[in-house]
């Protein structure tokens, strides 16, 4: 497929987010961009509480379900603005074409550097994580439940619940129901959408809550482009990973830091501005907010916290001074909200220490020998991991690529920051950058117990932590450019215009240029490969996609499931043809008949349980391929027995292609 033939499933997928939020906002006033941030987030959100809703109503999922759930919250929207009309500011409306054509070419830059040395719009990440994303969305299209509360039963089938965030793969799934893409392109054309209707409108929606003294329509002229011009958001979850999910929930995070700001951070200004919230409308956007990034990527909701508490803490810290001032009454009643916040926090350590050791395991063995894995390992010192933060200079993930430097983007950051550091009402935030940046160089640097404690809740990952600062960094990068174009065309106002154009698309086009030539691009086409006939470390390879999708369619009966090892690119075979893998993914927790014949397949003559599994699971065929992508499990193939029996001539071969092969069972007779 074509990238110009993915233009219309990209469209299908912007309004896939963007129709159920718009419905559900309709009835409120609210800025332009304000209402495009909100409706990407309420979109996320829709589809999220769709897939659990209808999922325990045993109705299958579909894209319409969404619309349901927005009509609902539209409804309580609709009594809300009826209640609250005349008490709460109106905001005013953008009508600028500057904002459209900011906001296109934004999208059109991300798409460009995430994709534009990927030569088809159907190909997919070749990595692990993907195995089981393709797999969950090709089994919610397969069997109708999109329900987060029993996702990751595909993998864990010993149980009937198992939580796993199915926001992304719901997502995925509406755009091929929509569109009738496959699932790859869709999957690709979600990606996108994402970045376009939710991470850039919410970047640039965070910058109109946190720089009120400038006008709106300005900041997101400015805030939307530079969302783009970040490695390592959105770009560097689909070059390391690639973690969809969390990918989701990062974008989702810009509306989840504004909105509790925009209720309790607008004063004078910042309300003549039109970015504050009432109280019970931004409650309930901050609510959907985090609803949705726990549909998402629950761990994300962590990293909203670090950037949130210093905001908190900064405004609990005024208010309390401001009634230490006022009167005897309200100094006791200060006093007892400081116990009480100071018992909050005791109670939200506790808890997140809790998690720590039943998540980690810290009392069973010692924080040293855990988190040493690929994603986690130091690979440079804390020093280059600070002069990344500072110079705009991400690794990818693909090997020691990192991204060349994006020097005027460093400069508006740190402009931006030493600026917002001279404002009180904006220390919070250079706080909470500073915070993230130790992080991630911490994760990055070291692997010493402290550090590992500091990052485990991210895995030690450093993506996972570097994705969250260009929440903040567009925020800082507006800031700087436009105070600079104020200072520039402080004695000709008349220019100002011109002069925050040109400093936008020397800091935009310098960075994109970079990535595109600098490493984001040609690591994205390392991990979309796709090899001819012999995958070797990659997942599938083109032969081993047109034999599912044309013999093994062809052969093995609707109905049955298809035997092989998850290793070899078997996992994927109900992605290309519809046939439902045993193992859907390399790991998990197996139910009796799955681990019997993921060990003892070629007992199959001797043992009558093998041929009791195969009949219990709906088993005749054997999809075969003689590599294991990514080098194999390095802790041992625990689906050797499927190796052994294949190696040992036990089955008929019925068809093949390259070195890929697909085997009758014939031993155990034909199903019952």
């Amino acid at each position: 497929m074509s990238w110009l033939e993915l233009l219309p499933i990209v469209a299908a997928a912007v309004l896939v987010v963007l129709v159920p939020g718009l419905l559900a906002t309709a009835p409120l006033r609210l800025a332009v961009v304000t209402r495009i941030a909100v409706s990407g987030m309420i979109g996320i959100a829709a589809l999220a509480l769709a897939g659990v809703v209808f999922g325990a109503l045993r109705v299958p999922f579909g894209a319409w379900q969404s619309l349901v759930v927005a009509a609902a919250l539209g409804g309580a929207a609709w009594l809300y603005s009826r209640r609250s009309r005349g008490a709460s500011p109106s905001t005013p409306v953008v009508r600028s074409w500057r904002l459209g054509v900011a906001w296109f070419v934004a999208a059109v830059i991300v798409a460009v550097v995430a994709f534009g040395e990927i030569p088809a719009a159907d190909r997919i990440s070749q990595t692990y994580d993907n195995v089981f994303h393709l797999s969950a969305t090709a089994r919610i299209l397969a069997d109708g439940n999109a329900s987060s509360l029993t996702l990751r039963t595909i993998t864990e089938t010993v149980k009937t619940f198992s939580y796993y965030p199915a926001a992304w793969h719901t997502l995925v799934a509406a755009v091929v129901q929509t569109t009738g893409a496959s699932i790859a392109a869709a999957a690709n054309a979600a990606w996108i959408a994402v970045a376009a209707a939710v991470w850039l409108p919410g970047a640039a929606w965070l910058a109109q809550v946190l720089l009120p003294r400038f006008a709106p329509a300005r900041v997101a002229v400015v805030a939307l482009p530079l969302g783009s011009a970040f490695a390592a958001m959105p770009y560097s979850l689909l070059t390391w990973g690639t973690l969809y999910p969390t990918f989701l929930a990062a974008a989702l995070l810009p509306v989840a830091v504004a909105a509790p700001v925009a209720v309790l951070g607008g004063r004078g200004r910042a309300r003549r501005r039109g970015v504050r919230l009432g109280f019970g409308l931004g409650g309930a956007v901050s609510i959907l907010a985090l609803g949705a990034i726990g549909a998402s990527q629950p761990r994300v909701l962590m990293t909203w916290a670090v950037i949130v508490a210093p905001f908190v803490a900064a405004r609990a810290w005024g208010a309390y001074r401001r009634a230490r001032r006022a009167g005897a009454i309200r100094r006791r009643r200060a006093g007892w909200w400081a116990v009480a916040t100071a018992a909050a926090t005791c109670v939200v350590v506790a808890g997140g220490f809790a998690f720590l050791v039943l998540s980690l395991g810290l009392f069973e063995r010692p924080l040293k020998d855990r988190l040493g894995g690929p994603q986690a390992q130091a690979t440079q010192s804390v020093a280059d991991g600070l002069l990344q933060v500072a110079a705009q200079a991400w690794p990818t993930g693909v090997g020691s690529v990192v991204v060349v430097p994006s020097l005027l983007l460093a400069l508006a950051v740190g402009l931006g920051l030493i600026l917002a550091a001279r404002r009180p009402e904006l220390r919070w935030a250079v706080l909470s950058y500073a915070i993230l940046a130790v992080l991630f160089a911490l994760a990055a640097g070291a692997d010493d117990v402290f550090a590992k404690l500091a990052t485990a809740l991210w895995y030690k990952d450093r993506y996972r932590l570097s994705s969250a600062l260009p929440v903040l960094g567009v925020t800082f990068a507006t800031l700087g450019i436009l105070w600079l174009s104020r200072r520039l065309s402080s004695r000709r106002p008349r220019w100002r215009p011109l002069i925050t154009l040109i400093a936008v698309v020397a800091t935009v086009l310098s960075s994109a240029v970079g990535m595109r030539l600098g490493g984001v691009s040609a690591s994205a086409a390392v991990v979309f490969r796709l090899p001819d006939v012999q995958a070797d470390s990659a997942v599938v390879s083109r032969t081993q996609i047109d034999f599912m999708r044309d013999e093994v369619a062809r052969i093995v009966p609707a109905g049955q499931r298809l035997l092989g090892d998850p290793w070899d690119g078997s996992a994927l075979s109900e992605v290309y043809s519809g046939r439902e893998p045993v193992f859907p993914h390399v790991n998990g927790l197996l139910d009796p008949d799955r681990t019997l014949l993921s060990t003892d397949l070629r007992d199959i003559d001797e043992d009558p349980a093998v041929c009791a599994a195969l009949d219990s699971l709906r088993v005749r065929y054997v999809l075969y391929d003689p590599h294991e992508f990514g080098g194999g499990d390095p802790a041992g193939n625990r689906y050797a027995g499927v190796h052994a029996a294949v190696e040992a001539g036990l089955f008929t071969e019925i068809e093949s292609a390259g070195t890929t092969r697909l085997y009758a069972i014939e031993q155990c007779g034909p199903l019952p």
